[in-house]
């Protein structure tokens, strides 16, 4: 890749390496760039399943975009072996459908942090201020287009920062998936104790899940539930999401009379997954049942019904 031995620009201290001529192997500072993602709180992604999309906003920290009325949308290509300083819920976006007829702008570096982290936006207008064009096809920054290859690299070595200066879409979100919480780090931009810093993926991930079923934010005739599947059931994470949830309803200790027969069952099951999503007791809700298996067997015809998914798919606490 061309590279200057004179710097020119500020850019060019965080420029990608050379791929990997390993097949089984990534240089971390060239890695293939295909998918980026926006991370954030559980309470966050609700409102994004809500509202259908992720709300550029204006930007908050000491950028030099803060005093202006850009609003961007923040996405990564970075992973989080840590954990996310972000949030637990991850959505994933295809980089070549964002990037469609848009330009690069250099921003800024964020040298206070540890790793540097650089900024890029991404706009189809003239930016609000003046910054300097970015090109991805020289291979002198952070973002590399290779042309001859028609293939994409970052240097992951440094927290990557795209500003996409619009709204995000769900419907254009490939996955929704979930990340562990760095244990001591938190970018909330509320600038608050998010409390919930060293929080598993998987348990932030079920808090989330439980919430869109019980209030009924996903439903089969949204499209936003093909963002938990993968060849028709959960994904991975989803599944592991969704085993969390099923372990604590076994918990509950059912005397009741209610069968998954009865038309109240659903409802009462939707009113214990939105309490279990907001950290509330399920015993009293529970106890209605009959057994722990005909509660068990209501909460996953739910699962079955809303996600539209065949019940056999949709794993119980036999599975474990």
């Amino acid at each position: 890749m061309p590279k200057s031995h004179r710097r020119q620009h500020e850019w060019e201290s965080y420029s990608v390496g050379e791929p990997s001529s390993n097949p089984r192997w990534t240089n971390t500072d060239c890695c293939p760039l295909d998918t980026v993602h926006h991370i954030c709180h559980v309470s966050d992604a609700y409102r994004i399943f809500e509202d259908g999309r992720i709300r550029s906003s204006l930007v908050w920290d000491e950028s030099k975009l803060r005093n202006t009325r850009t609003c961007v949308a923040w996405l990564s290509p970075n992973t989080w072996v840590q954990g996310s300083i972000y949030g637990n819920i991850r959505f994933d976006f295809d980089w070549r459908d964002l990037i469609e007829g848009k330009q690069f702008y250099w921003v800024e570096a964020v040298t206070r942090y540890r790793p540097p982290a650089y900024r890029i936006l991404i706009t189809s207008d003239e930016p609000t201020i003046k910054l300097n064009r970015y090109s991805p096809k020289r291979g002198n920054g952070p973002l590399y287009y290779d042309s001859a290859n028609d293939q994409w690299y970052c240097n992951r070595e440094y927290s990557g920062e795209f500003l996409l200066d619009e709204d995000l879409w769900l419907p254009e979100c490939k996955l929704v998936g979930f990340e562990d919480h760095h244990a001591q780090i938190c970018k909330n931009r509320d600038r608050v104790d998010c409390g919930q810093r060293g929080r598993e993926g998987y348990q932030a991930g079920a808090e989330l899940l439980s919430r869109l079923i019980g209030q009924q934010v996903v439903s089969p005739k949204r499209r936003s539930r093909r963002l938990f599947l993968a060849d028709g059931v959960f994904h991975e994470e989803a599944a592991q999401a969704w085993k969390h949830i099923v372990r604590s309803f076994r918990k509950v200790k059912a005397t009741g009379r209610l069968t998954h027969k009865d038309s109240a069952a659903r409802y009462i099951v939707n009113a214990m997954l939105d309490r279990f999503g907001k950290g509330r007791n399920l015993q009293h809700l529970g106890a209605l049942f009959r057994s722990s298996e005909e509660l068990e067997l209501t909460l996953r015809r739910r699962a079955a019904t809303v996600f539209d998914v065949p019940l056999n798919k949709v794993s119980g606490s036999k599975d474990e």
